[in-house]
């Protein structure tokens, strides 16, 4: 039997497989605002179909973690959505029927935001958000990553990583959240994220995130604190370095929140 959790509010639910498709479109078309995304995927514009199977081949783990939790938001769909992406993904833009699962479509709904959290390795709730009645078999689509460079995967794993580990310890973590920008400045993170302070209210466990500056800003406006930044060297392909903010949200038995530990959240 498993602990029970926060009600999801308006149209927030975990995540199902048939939701893939569209996931990678809505983390592609958000993540590129993202000051970590041209750093880390410098040929997005010559590959813009390996970042779709990149951001899917995430989530489709994430739904497969037992210690994993996906959560997304339907909207009303936003038909010229593809004038608000970058030129490269608007350019390989699945046709709505082939990223929306027909029951959404038929309602003039889609997926609109997607988020991932990181459950603690002993957790109660382990398995508890594994999607239901999805086949757990369902291959992989091949991942090239050619619009990637590995150094700054390897930096990212030197630098930043480490910093996580040592920060984030015995703490849930927010691992990636995105808004498509069609329907941004709706409240969609907010929602999100509130469900996700509930749970740890709930739990009594600390929150954490390594967010890219724009995340800083939502994650601050909701208690979050500072533990400390992280500078992320340049290389070739991207010269400048760029900076991971550390946040950590407490929890109390009151309901008030402090400062602790969610992960990366590439906003």
């Amino acid at each position: 039997m498993f602990p029970p959790t926060p009600t999801f509010k308006g149209a927030m639910r975990l995540a199902r497989l048939a939701d893939l498709p569209r996931i990678g479109v809505v983390a592609a078309a958000a993540f590129y605002h993202s000051s970590w995304f041209a750093y880390e995927r410098p040929y997005y514009n010559q590959y813009p179909l390996d970042t779709l199977a990149s951001y899917r081949r995430s989530f489709l783990r994430a739904l497969f973690d037992p210690d994993s939790i996906v959560v997304v938001v339907e909207d009303t769909l936003d038909e010229t959505e593809s004038n608000r992406v970058y030129n490269a993904l608007a350019s390989v833009y699945p046709p709505f029927d082939e990223q929306i699962p027909k029951d959404l479509l038929d309602q003039g709904k889609a997926v609109v935001a997607v988020a991932s959290f990181s459950l603690l390795p002993d957790s109660a709730r382990h398995g508890q958000f594994q999607p239901e009645g999805d086949n757990p078999g369902v291959p992989e689509t091949p991942v090239l990553n050619r619009d990637k460079n590995a150094i700054a995967s390897e930096n990212m794993d030197k630098v930043l990583h480490p910093q996580e580990v040592e920060t984030f310890k015995g703490r849930m973590v927010i691992d990636m959240m995105v808004t498509h920008p069609s329907h941004w400045r709706r409240g969609h993170g907010t929602l999100i994220t509130k469900w996700f302070i509930d749970l740890a209210r709930q739990d009594q466990v600390g929150l954490a995130v390594a967010a890219a500056p724009m995340g800083k800003v939502h994650f601050s406006s909701l208690g979050f604190k500072k533990a400390k930044t992280v500078e992320i060297p340049g290389y070739h392909d991207h010269p400048n370095p760029i900076y991971a903010w550390l946040g950590l949200l407490n929890v109390k038995q009151n309901g008030g929140c402090g400062g602790e530990r969610v992960s990366r959240a590439f906003l």
